[in-house]
């Protein structure tokens, strides 16, 4: 039997880890585009927010805004919705997030209640798959 080398065991972690994406570093970037979101939102920043939403998201986004905001343009979309996002988002604390390879769960707490925020991957970066309160 061949004794394992600690430089290969060591190797084979690392890439273990970079496809599972282990790590805090993985967590706190997810962590950090969702606070990100929430604080454009909550500032009416439409072009932080729309470009932190997957593309899918960001369509979905638009769609379900149209009626109150009247416009197909997710930027114009999020500064209509600040006046009341932005009472909505105080108080809100991410609070952990888990990490699957280009995916995250990131849980948001509001008083007593608490919700996730799905992320993906798209482009090297983490962007909001579906917001919370959404699912």
């Amino acid at each position: 039997m061949t004794p394992i080398r600690p430089i290969a065991l060591l190797g084979a972690v690392a890439v273990t880890c970079a496809l599972a994406a282990c790590g805090s570093s993985s967590s706190s970037e997810a962590k950090s585009a969702v606070k990100s979101y929430l604080k454009a939102f909550a500032t009416g920043d439409g072009k932080a927010a729309c470009s932190l939403m997957a593309e899918e998201t960001r369509a979905q986004f638009v769609r379900q805004a149209k009626p109150l905001t009247h416009t197909s343009d997710c930027r114009k979309a999020v500064a209509a919705l600040k006046p009341a996002l932005s009472r909505a988002f105080k108080g809100i604390h991410v609070s952990s997030a888990k990490v699957a390879g280009g995916e995250a769960v990131v849980n948001i707490t509001a008083g007593s209640r608490a919700s996730p925020a799905l992320l993906r991957k798209e482009g090297g970066k983490w962007k909001i798959s579906a917001a919370p309160g959404t699912q």
